[in-house]
């Protein structure tokens, strides 16, 4: 039989067993209570493109040809030049002009050899220097074409054969003077068989020159866009380019920066461009960028100058125009285009993190260290599992300020902010890289998180 101080020391060692359980229950379950998946809002952009195949009309001035000879021109093509400026010089053969060319070629090639040469008596080569202006020579030419700039890829091309060939003179000891004197001797002999321009063509007015002639310029003019249908456009889109014009030119002078494109697209793609604005009355959409694929993906953007819609057609005519002329742009007269109708920027969320506070007020929580807080989200785009909420700025706050004062200070939008929070929300919008919430249970704005 048991004493009674033996029985009260089991019943204290089972009370404390008892206790023990529960506090280690109670950590387990507070623990996973506040346990929470949370995932960072990104800032992302949707865009909705619309495929078409896009015309350009230009102001164009085609040069007359002439009536014997062949043309070759002085400037680069796309350069601007100016008003009586000589563009071309014309040569009695085509032999005569093949020459003119090939001269050009060994004169800037004896150019970069000549800049190449190093004299190793005076020269003190920092090789990892020649290097390092190699590679960033070579940075400057990708860089070029990435961003279509072809001109300046040619140019900066120079560039990186000069710091090419400078390097390796002095790590292998290569000769230019071999080559030099192949490219003069190459040099005399055309010269001295090289037949003389009989004629020169200067320009009629100022404008950017080409020796691109497609036998469009007097088709595809910007002047008949004021009045265009649909069926009208469809006439002008399915001629045929002028043979008189393609059989005697000089090039052609484009003499208005501002260029236009053309396109057919179906009605319901339409839509969005022929939405009106309620405030201003005005259409809602006046610009957009028009991306151009077989271009180098040039993105522009461009202006909405019309929208020729008529009810007994299944299809609207849309009319951009820019004055952007990007270098080595081909201009091709027909080709492919998207145009981005519609773009959304913003903060990315999953759709499961998305709460309505009060029934009214859309967000989401954040984790902010141990505390979670709410912020408000109001989503702009719907993805099948996540939405793109709009970004919180300062700049509402200094806008609702401006109306209220006109000078802005701190204390004025710490009172702007009290104001908006007392007559919208208390609560901020989302901003990037917040914490967000995705699983959680119990939230609340301001929970403290073990």
């Amino acid at each position: 039989m048991l004493s009674p101080k033996r029985i009260t020391g089991v019943l204290l060692a089972v009370l404390a067993s008892v206790f023990v359980i529960y506090y280690v229950y109670r950590q387990v379950i507070g623990v996973s209570r506040d346990r929470l998946l949370t995932e960072n809002a990104v800032s992302i952009t949707v865009e909705k493109t619309i495929d078409s195949t896009g015309f350009i009309f230009r102001t164009e001035k085609v040069l007359d040809g002439v009536p014997s000879g062949t043309v070759f021109p002085s400037v680069s093509d796309g350069e601007r030049v100016g008003a009586n400026r000589e563009i071309a010089t014309i040569y009695s053969s085509q032999a005569d002009a093949g020459n003119k060319s090939r001269l050009d070629e060994i004169e800037n090639e004896l150019f970069i050899l000549g800049a190449s040469t190093v004299d190793q008596e005076f020269f003190s080569a920092d090789v990892e220097k020649m290097r390092k202006d190699c590679n960033e020579a070579l940075d400057t030419v990708v860089r070029s074409k990435a961003d279509n700039d072809f001109l300046d890829c040619v140019m900066k091309k120079n560039e990186l054969l000069i710091s090419m060939n400078k390097l390796e003179n002095v790590t292998l000891g290569t000769d230019f003077s071999e080559q030099i004197k192949m490219l003069e001797s190459e040099k005399d002999r055309l010269s001295s068989g090289q037949g003389e321009s009989y004629g020169k063509i200067y320009a009629p007015t100022s404008g950017y020159y080409t020796g691109i002639v497609d036998g469009y310029e007097n088709i595809f003019v910007p002047s008949s866009i004021e009045y265009m249908t649909v069926d009208g456009f469809r006439e002008i889109t399915a001629r045929q380019p002028q043979d008189a014009v393609l059989a005697s030119n000089a090039g052609k002078l484009i003499t208005d920066s501002r260029w236009y494109v053309l396109c057919e697209v179906p009605n319901e793609d339409a839509a969005v461009f022929k939405k009106i604005d309620e405030k201003t009355q005005r259409p809602a959409v006046t610009s957009c960028d028009v991306v151009f694929p077989f271009d180098g993906n040039v993105r522009l953007e461009m202006r909405v100058e019309r929208v020729i819609s008529e009810t007994d057609k299944a299809s609207t005519v849309l009319v951009f125009s820019t004055d952007e002329m990007p270098d080595s742009f081909s201009f091709t007269r027909s080709q492919k285009i998207e145009i981005v109708s519609e773009s959304y920027t913003g903060l990315r969320v999953p759709k499961q993190s998305m709460r309505k506070l009060d029934n009214k007020i859309n967000g989401v929580y954040v984790l902010v260290g141990e505390t979670v807080s709410f912020r408000r989200a109001e989503p702009i785009y719907e993805a099948e599992d996540w939405y793109i909420v709009r970004a919180s700025t300062d700049e509402e706050l200094e806008k609702a300020a401006t109306e209220n004062s006109e000078e802005i200070t701190e204390d004025t939008l710490n009172d702007t902010e009290q104001k908006l929070k007392t007559d919208e929300t208390d609560y901020k919008y989302l901003s990037l890289y917040d914490s967000v919430i995705v699983e959680g249970k119990e939230l609340f704005d301001g929970k403290r998180v073990k």
